[in-house]
C-alpha cells in the first residue's frame, strides 16, 4: 500500500495539509443536546429537581460524576406545585411550558459536575403571563472517561458489578480535550462524531464486569479524516442478580446499607443464558419479558438490607408459555439513614473516607415513619419534599468525614405547613487520596478487600491543595488534567489489595507545563465475590470479608 511505511502521525498531518487546501468531507452527525430517559435503568435512577420562580436551581453530582440532562420545563402543570402563599389567579394556568427550556439547561449544565441556573423570565422567556411558574428538571449522574485517538479506553466496575452504557462519542466536539502537541489544524474541527458510537461500546461493555475499547478508527470508522479525535463513554457500575427459572435470587448489602433497585426482568433475551440441559425449543423465544417484573422486585426489596424473591411464574406471571425463563436484577446498595423533624442527622465515614451524597429528601412520603405520638392530622400529607433538600445536603456533606445537619424547616424551608416531617438520606463512603507532584499514592484496603478506582485525576483544579512553599506562579493555573489518569490508575490498582503510583509527569504526562500538579483518587475496597464450583446458571452473591 502507498502509505504503508508512514505513521499515523505523518498521515494526519498530511491529510490535515489537504483538507487546509481545499478538501471537504461529508457532514459529520452531531449528538443531541439531550440525552433520552427511556431505558427501564434511567427511568428509575434518575433525579428531579423543582425550583419556584425567583429561585436558583443548583444541579449536583458526586465526585468524578458529570450532569446528563433529561428533560427541563420552565412553566407550570398543576395546581399544588410552588404554590404556598400565591393566590389562586397565578396558579390557573397548567398547560404552561417555555419551548427555550431543554436548551437552555442541557446547554449550561451537560457534562458539568455542577451547575446553577436562575429559575426566572430573563432566562427561559415568560410563556404564560400572569402565572407563578417552576423549573423542573429531570437528570442523571455519570461517570466519564475520555481516551484520546491512539489509547485504549479501560471501564472497570467493582466485582459482581456490571457496567451500564449511557452514551459514547467518537470524534471531537472541543478544541481544548485531547489537543496537547497537536497542530491547530487537527483540533479545527469541533462538529465531528460516529454516529454507531455508542452501538459499538454498548455492544462490548453493557452487562460486563469490564472492557477494553481501542479509541480508534479502526474500530469507529473515521468521521473526519485529519481530526485528531478522542473516545468519551458515560456510564455507571451496578449490581446484576442472574437468577434461572424455579431458583431464589438473593440481593444482600453489606452492614447499614439498602437494596435500591434500578431494573429487573423476568423473562428471555437470548438463547445462552440459563441454557445448560435445556431443550432447543424451550430458548427460540428471546423477546419475552414479564411486564410486572420491575414493580415486583421493587416493591419486594427497596430499602431493605436484603431480600430473597422465586424467578417463578407464580411470582411474575409467564410472559412465554413453554419457555424457559431467567430472572435478571439490576441494583445498587446505598446508606441511608432517616431523622424526625427537630432533631439532628449525622453521617459517618471510617477514617480515611469521605461522604458522597446521592439522594436527600426532607418533607413526608408515608404516615408511618416519624409518627410515634403524632396525631392523624399531621401524617395525612404523603406528597411532602423540599425541592432543594439535596443541594443542601450534598453541600453541607459531600467530600467531608462526618457531617451534621438539623432536621428543620429553618434549614430546608417548610414545604407542608402542620406536617410533621422527616429527613432521609442516601449516601455511601469513599476513600479519597491526594498526592503531591513527586510523591508517591500508596493505595491500601483492609485484608481480604480489593481496590476499585472510581475517578483519578493528575492535574490542578484549585491553588490551595499541594501549595505550601511553591511560589504564585506555578498554581495559577486550576483547569489542568491529564486524560490519561483514570485509565493509568485503574490499570494498575483495580482488583488489587494495594498499589503505588507516582504523582508525576513521566506517569501521566504533563497536562499544563510550569504547574505545581498532584494526583487525586476516588476509590472504595470492596470485599471479593465467592465463585462457587457450580453450573454458571446459580446466582453468585456478595459474601462477608471474614477469612
Amino acid at each position: 500500500m502507498l502509505f504503508s511505511g508512514l505513521s499515523s502521525t505523518l498521515l494526519l498531518g498530511a491529510t490535515c495539509l489537504l483538507m487546509s487546501s481545499g478538501y471537504t468531507r461529508a457532514d459529520d452527525v452531531s449528538p443531541p443536546k439531550n440525552a433520552r430517559c427511556d431505558s427501564e435503568i434511567c427511568r428509575l435512577s434518575h433525579v428531579e429537581s423543582i425550583t419556584c420562580e425567583g429561585s436558583q436551581t443548583n444541579l449536583q453530582c458526586d465526585k468524578g460524576q458529570v450532569l446528563v440532562i433529561h428533560s427541563a420545563s420552565y412553566g407550570r402543570h398543576d395546581k399544588t406545585t410552588c404554590s404556598d402563599g400565591r393566590p389562586t389567579s397565578q396558579l390557573q394556568v397548567v398547560t404552561c411550558s417555555s419551548s427555550t427550556s431543554d436548551d437552555v439547561v442541557a446547554s449550561s449544565c451537560n457534562g458539568k459536575n455542577s451547575c446553577t441556573i436562575p429559575a426566572t423570565n430573563s432566562v427561559f422567556g415568560d410563556p404564560c403571563v400572569g402565572t407563578y411558574k417552576y423549573l423542573e428538571v429531570v437528570y442523571t449522574c455519570q461517570f466519564q472517561t475520555v481516551t484520546c485517538e491512539g489509547s485504549e479506553a479501560n471501564l472497570q466496575c467493582a466485582e459482581g458489578q456490571v457496567l451500564v452504557v449511557h452514551r459514547a462519542h467518537f470524534g471531537r466536539q472541543d478544541k481544548t480535550t485531547c489537543s496537547l502537541g497537536r497542530s491547530a489544524c487537527q483540533i479545527k474541527n469541533v462538529d465531528c462524531t460516529t454516529p454507531a458510537s455508542i452501538n459499538l461500546v454498548t455492544d462490548r461493555c453493557s452487562g460486563k464486569n469490564n472492557c477494553s475499547l481501542s479509541a480508534t478508527s479502526s474500530v469507529f470508522g473515521d468521521p473526519c479524516i485529519g481530526t485528531y479525535k478522542y473516545l468519551e463513554v458515560d456510564y455507571t457500575c451496578q449490581f446484576q442478580s442472574l437468577t434461572c427459572e424455579g431458583f431464589q435470587a438473593n440481593l444482600q448489602c453489606g452492614e447499614g446499607q439498602i437494596i435500591v433497585v434500578h431494573g429487573a426482568h423476568y423473562g428471555r433475551h437470548d438463547k445462552t443464558t440459563c441454557s445448560a440441559g435445556r431443550p432447543a425449543s424451550q430458548l427460540q423465544v428471546v423477546t419475552c419479558s414479564s411486564q410486572s417484573s420491575t414493580d415486583v422486585v421493587a416493591k419486594s426489596c427497596n430499602g431493605k438490607k436484603s431480600c430473597t424473591i422465586p424467578a417463578t411464574n407464580s411470582v411474575f406471571g409467564d410472559p412465554c408459555v413453554g419457555t424457559y425463563k431467567y430472572m435478571q436484577v439490576v441494583y445498587t446498595c446505598q446508606f441511608q439513614t432517616v431523622t424526625c423533624e427537630g432533631s439532628q442527622i449525622n453521617l459517618q465515614c471510617g477514617k480515611g473516607q469521605v461522604l458522597v451524597i446521592h439522594r436527600a429528601d426532607y418533607g413526608r412520603r408515608d404516615k408511618i415513619t416519624c409518627s410515634a405520638g403524632r396525631p392523624a392530622s399531621q401524617l395525612q400529607l404523603e406528597t411532602c419534599s423540599s425541592p432543594g433538600s439535596k443541594n443542601i445536603v450534598a453541600n453541607s456533606c459531600n467530600g467531608k468525614n462526618s457531617c451534621t445537619i438539623s432536621a428543620t424547616s429553618s434549614v430546608f424551608g417548610n414545604p407542608c405547613f402542620g406536617t410533621y416531617k422527616y429527613l432521609e438520606v442516601d449516601y455511601t463512603c469513599q476513600f479519597q487520596s491526594a498526592t503531591c507532584e513527586g510523591s508517591q499514592a500508596n493505595l491500601q484496603c483492609d485484608k481480604g478487600q480489593v481496590l476499585v478506582i472510581h475517578r483519578a485525576d493528575y492535574g490542578r483544579h484549585d491553588k490551595t491543595t499541594c501549595s505550601a512553599g511553591r511560589p504564585a506562579s506555578q498554581l495559577q493555573v486550576v483547569q489542568c488534567s491529564s486524560p490519561t489518569s483514570n485509565d493509568v490508575v485503574a490499570k494498575s490498582c483495580n482488583g488489587k489489595n494495594s498499589c503505588t503510583v507516582s504523582a508525576s509527569n513521566s506517569v501521566f504526562g504533563d497536562p499544563c507545563v510550569g504547574t505545581y500538579k498532584y494526583l487525586e483518587v476516588v476509590y472504595t475496597c470492596q470485599c471479593k465475590y465467592l465463585k462457587p464450583g457450580v453450573s454458571s446458571s446459580r446466582p453468585q452473591g456478595p459474601v462477608s470479608c471474614r477469612f
